[in-house]
């Protein structure tokens, strides 16, 4: 697995990704996971799959938590994970939710997207082509998780993150950073006419961009761009917004997805928590 604008990572055999732009802020760590390192035996599934939700026995996956958090320096008992709906529902993880979704039954769902300010609750969403997004802001010291599919893009849950955080911790989106971990792009997302149709009409500005193609009769969305456009559009600066050259439709050995794989795949997870 190579990479332009990402960071891959090897610890005692397990790999994973970092990003330059919330790499260089010393108060998080962050990371994605990919799909060597773990112990997972189905062959679809091996080895590093983070997804309850599968045909992996619950303590596999829970193993698999704990080798991931401890290659990237994380305490597995201060992840806590959204619940996904592909929904725009944003919770504010506080340290009562460490464990939840992870070690422990969640007592929430139809989350698609974390925020925090406090230490050590470690932000955690999941993908297989699904396009998860890590925020940080560099001055007020909070961070934020979401998991954007098609269905999150279209009800704009990345500019929503960021709407949160202002709210919440009176964040200005010119010092928020964001980091776009590997998922489908472009290249390998074909949609029906319907869709694509969909996202034109609601999204004009992006339309007149190359995150919607119109090739030989065909449609693709670039999510990743589409992603972009959008924080761009709330105020997030285009240079603090890094997009994974990753994609998880290109490399099958190394990342799972679900188009690709037909569905029997396992699922990757980002992270992010402030360390201090």
């Amino acid at each position: 697995m190579e990479s332009k604008n990402s960071i891959i990572n090897e610890n005692n055999g397990v790999g994973y990704i970092t990003y330059p732009n919330l790499a260089k802020l010393d108060f998080v760590r962050h990371a994605s996971s990919v799909r060597k390192g773990g112990i997972s035996k189905i062959p679809y599934l091996a080895s590093m799959n983070l997804g309850f939700h599968t045909d992996d026995d619950t303590e596999t996956v829970r193993e698999n938590f704990r080798i991931f958090a401890k290659a990237v320096g994380i305490d597995v008992n201060d992840m806590v994970s959204s619940s996904q709906f592909h929904n725009a529902n944003i919770r504010v993880a506080t340290a009562s939710d460490r464990g939840k979704g992870i070690l422990k039954s969640a007592d929430y769902e139809d989350v698609d997207a974390l925020v925090t300010n406090e230490k050590n609750v470690a932000l955690t969403v999941f993908g297989a082509d699904c396009v998860p997004l890590l925020f940080a802001d560099s001055k007020n010291k909070a961070v934020g998780a979401a998991h954007c599919g098609w269905r999150g893009t279209f009800k704009e849950l990345a500019p929503l993150t960021v709407k949160k955080m202002k709210e919440i911790y009176n964040s200005n989106p010119k010092n928020i950073f964001v980091a776009i971990a590997p998922c489908i792009h472009c290249c390998c997302y074909e949609v029906d006419e319907n869709l694509f149709t969909d996202f034109e009409n609601k999204f004009p500005g992006i339309a007149q961009t190359d995150a919607l193609r119109r090739e030989n009769g065909k449609f693709y969305l670039d999510l990743p761009k589409i992603n972009k456009q959008l924080l761009i559009k709330e105020g997030v600066p285009e240079e603090n917004i890094l997009i994974s050259d990753l994609c998880s439709g290109c490399d099958p050995a190394n990342l799972f997805s679900h188009r690709k794989s037909g569905g029997k795949r396992g699922i990757m997870a980002s992270v992010i928590e402030i360390i201090k």
